[in-house]
């Protein structure tokens, strides 16, 4: 049970590195189309939130993992305000749906932005305190953590942020399953 709960996340948040990019396409692609076809802005929400649950999800066992394997609880306080992030991101996404609000909403997630930024550059930073390596990747996890939190606030550099973001939550990923093997093995 504990490593099935670790391969989950692990696969979970290389999916979603995957497939953050298309869901971004999609997302803008809908949201064309949502003039013609309102049932678009549907699954626009719904993407939302199945990347929200996604995340929350990701970032929970994170925090399990960082608490159970190394006694790590320095950062549990910004893990809780990213997930708290996350939900404000995709309620303020779903409030995209309610007609003339478009540009309202585009411009307060652009302010979010750095905020969010700041502090997901803070929890990379506070990962670079961590006791254990987490097999080798702890240090590439936190820089990629760092720099995406870093570019994703100047806003001007989102795009760079992303890709930062994507490599992240691979070597996420990466940690999960190899808490996975270890502890089938123990």
């Amino acid at each position: 049970m504990f490593a099935d709960k670790y391969a989950l996340a692990g696969w979970l948040a290389i999916a979603s590195a995957i497939v953050v990019v298309p869901e971004i396409v999609a997302a803008l692609i809908l949201e064309r189309l949502s003039h013609a076809y309102p049932g678009a802005k549907i699954l626009v929400a719904a993407l939302h939130v199945i990347g929200l649950l996604i995340s929350v999800y990701v970032l929970y066992m994170f925090r399990s993992l960082l608490n159970e394997r190394c006694n790590f609880h320095k950062a549990d306080g910004l893990i809780a305000v990213l997930i708290g992030a996350s939900l404000l991101f995709t309620l303020i996404g779903l409030m995209g749906i309610i007609p003339d609000w478009e540009d309202v909403i585009s411009v307060v997630v652009l302010v979010l932005f750095v905020p969010f930024g700041a502090i997901t550059a803070v929890f990379g930073y506070k990962l670079l305190k961590l006791g254990d390596d987490l097999f080798g990747l702890a240090r590439p996890f936190a820089y990629t953590t760092m720099a995406s939190g870093i570019l994703g606030a100047t806003v001007i550099l989102m795009p760079i942020g992303l890709l930062a973001q994507l490599a992240a939550l691979v070597i996420m990923g990466m940690i999960f399953l190899r808490a996975k093997e270890q502890a089938e093995f123990v």
